[in-house]
């Protein structure tokens, strides 16, 4: 599996592009921004087909990108949680329009719930809710490659924030305690910040102890 992040945009999220290297079938994850160096790890990694245009949660500078990157893959599909589609479309839930981003709005094409499942080519997705940071925000659970996508819901020592709108303090809490029962080895790719464990963050993220 190929694997890069970029990163993007005034707040350096992270933004995540991947491909099975066997069917030549990829995915862009949190595309803050559609930038020339996304454009080059998309040409990097050998994708043949985008499937798939990921979001973990509907806040501007994780889906700036997305309306962008569309119009050159039209046949990409555009997925979110069901709850945050709503920010797709609106500019004060993304918080592009306090922010003054650059924001197109679109429509998604998959709208997830817990517990749905997709491949991107040969590597297997599983979808666990999140909400907290936002209502609608998801996990991108790869349980053969132990690897989970968290957005803004976990970072490497730290949380996300749930004082804009839409955000719940004890959602959050519920979701940190489910994540908790993932595997020590689990990869947690984030949506700013270095990558981490789950074991690491049990050991020292004041927020899982």
């Amino acid at each position: 599996m190929f694997l890069e992040c970029v990163s993007v945009g005034e707040l350096e999220a992270n933004c995540f592009v991947l491909c099975d290297e066997e069917t030549k079938i990829g995915a862009v994850i949190d595309l803050g921004e559609y930038t020339e160096e996304v454009k080059t790890a998309i040409k990097n990694s050998g994708m043949e087909k985008l499937g798939y245009i990921l979001c973990t949660h509907g806040h501007f500078d994780h889906i700036t990108g997305v309306s962008k990157i569309k119009k050159d893959y039209p046949d990409a599909k555009i997925c979110i949680g069901k709850e945050d589609a709503p920010y797709l479309e609106n500019g004060l839930l993304s918080l592009a329009t306090i922010f003054k981003a650059d924001f197109e709005p679109c429509n998604p094409d998959v709208e997830f719930s817990h517990g749905d499942s997709f491949s991107i080519g040969k590597i297997n997705v599983k979808i666990h809710s999140a909400p907290g940071h936002t209502p609608g925000g998801v996990l991108y659970v790869l349980e053969d490659e132990r690897i989970i996508f968290t957005g803004d819901t976990l970072f490497c020592g730290s949380v996300g924030r749930t004082t804009f709108k839409g955000g719940d303090a004890f959602a959050l809490l519920r979701t940190l305690k489910m994540m908790k029962e993932f595997p020590d080895d689990y990869v947690i790719h984030t949506g700013h910040g270095e990558s981490s464990t789950i074991g690491y963050e049990k050991r020292t993220n004041m927020f899982l102890k």
